[in-house]
C-alpha cells in the first residue's frame, strides 16, 4: 500500500472570477481508504468532478497509475478503472437490481456495433460472461433476495449498496464515493462501513467525501481537508484533526483537546 494510484499536482479550476480550487496537490496510495472533508462549499465535489473528467482543470495535472488523465473525458476515465457514486443516488428507475448492476459491466466489454447487431460469437460470449459476473457480485454482496426487485424502491441503505456494487461492476480499481452515508441511519451507516472495508480487502482503493466524522475516523487511512478551495492538510486522521487551521475552519472547538 505504498505506491500512489492517484496524484494531483497544483490542481486548480475557476468559474468566471471564482477560484473553486487553488493549487491542490494530493497523493493517494494504492489500497487506501482516503477521506476528503471540509465545510460545504469547500470544493470537495468540484474536486471529484475534476478527477472523474466531468470538469477540466484551469491548471495542474492528474495522474492515475502514472498515466496523465488530465484531458480525458469521463467515459475514457471509467474504462481505465475509475468509477464513482453520487451524493444523490442515481439508480435507473423501472429497472431491477440485476439490471442496474449488469448495465455497468458493459464498460469492460470489447465488441462494436456490428458485433452486437449481428449477435456475433464474440458478442454472445462476452454477454454471458457479463451476466455471470453480475450474478457473482449479487451473490457476493448478499443481494440475491433482491435480484429482481426494482432498485429505486429499496430502502436508502440498500439503494446505496446497489450503487456501490454497480460501481464495482465497471471493473474499477479506484472508486469515488460522494457522501455515501448521506441519509442513512446508524445501522445502515455501520453496514456501509463494513462494505467499504470489504472493498479495501479486495484491493480496491476508495476515495470518499464525507461529513460523518465517526465514519471517517473509523475507516479512513488518511484524510485531506479543503477550505475555500485550499488544501489545509493531508495525513492520518489523528494528525490532521489536531491541526489548528483544520479545527478553526471545520471541526470546531470540541476537537482542540481531543
Amino acid at each position: 500500500m505504498s505506491q500512489p494510484i492517484l496524484q494531483t499536482k497544483e490542481l486548480s479550476i475557476h468559474f468566471g472570477g471564482v477560484m473553486a480550487l487553488n493549487k491542490v496537490s494530493l497523493s493517494i496510495k494504492n489500497g487506501q481508504i482516503f477521506g476528503l472533508i471540509g465545510p460545504n462549499g469547500a470544493g470537495k465535489t468540484t474536486m471529484f468532478n475534476l478527477l472523474t473528467g466531468i470538469y477540466k482543470p484551469t491548471n495542474g495535472t492528474i495522474h492515475f497509475k502514472g498515466k496523465d488523465i488530465t484531458s480525458l473525458k469521463a467515459h475514457q476515465i471509467t474504462t481505465l478503472g475509475i468509477s464513482r457514486t453520487f451524493q444523490n443516488i442515481r439508480l435507473l428507475k423501472g429497472h431491477t437490481v440485476f439490471e442496474n448492476i449488469f448495465l455497468a459491466t458493459h464498460y469492460q466489454l470489447k465488441y462494436g456495433l456490428f458485433a452486437s447487431f449481428f449477435l456475433s460469437k464474440s458478442f454472445c460470449s462476452q454477454e454471458v460472461r457479463a451476466r455471470q459476473f453480475t450474478n457473482k457480485l449479487i451473490e457476493e454482496y448478499k443481494l440475491s433476495d433482491l435480484r429482481d426487485e426494482e432498485a429505486s424502491d429499496l430502502p436508502q441503505g440498500l439503494k446505496r449498496k446497489v450503487e456501490i456494487v454497480r460501481a464495482l461492476a465497471t471493473g474499477a480499481e479506484l472508486i469515488f464515493l460522494d457522501e455515501p452515508a448521506a441519509g442513512l441511519n446508524p445501522v445502515e451507516t455501520a453496514e456501509l462501513m463494513k462494505l467499504i472495508k470489504n472493498l479495501q480487502c479486495q484491493d480496491k482503493t476508495i476515495f470518499l467525501i464525507e461529513h460523518d466524522m465517526k465514519l471517517v475516523k473509523g475507516i479512513c487511512d488518511e484524510i485531506a481537508v479543503l477550505h475555500f478551495g485550499q488544501l489545509l492538510d493531508q495525513g492520518p486522521y489523528d494528525k490532521v484533526t489536531k491541526n489548528p487551521k483544520v479545527i478553526q475552519a471545520y471541526l470546531g472547538r470540541r476537537y482542540e483537546n481531543a
